[in-house]
């Protein structure tokens, strides 16, 4: 992991340990049209926390885990989120 984020124990309350996570919204919009068209389907990036300095620098190529399209995205565009991760998740090869 990055950052110095630390492994966390599994905790019976949600609301102690919340999982945080460097995420983008897929551009691709049409493919996601069953989620939430006003937030968007949210592509996990990294595992943060809540203090974290985003790591990168410049536009980065992102592949949507849901429907495989790849698209740049700027710092801008990337937001720290309280997130649960797919099973398989695999960290950005820019975030390692």
């Amino acid at each position: 992991m990055h950052g110095g984020v630390q492994n966390k124990q599994m905790s019976s309350d949600p609301w102690s340990d919340p999982n945080y996570y460097w995420v983008v919204i897929c551009k691709n919009a049409r493919a996601h049209h069953d989620e939430n068209l006003m937030f968007g389907h949210k592509i996990p990036l990294a595992e943060t926390d809540a203090f974290e300095v985003l790591p990168v620098t410049g536009p980065i190529l992102v592949q949507c885990d849901a429907c495989g399209h790849e698209d740049m995205y700027e710092p801008s565009d990337i937001a720290r989120l309280e997130f649960t991760v797919p099973e398989g998740f695999q960290t950005h090869p820019r975030f390692k």
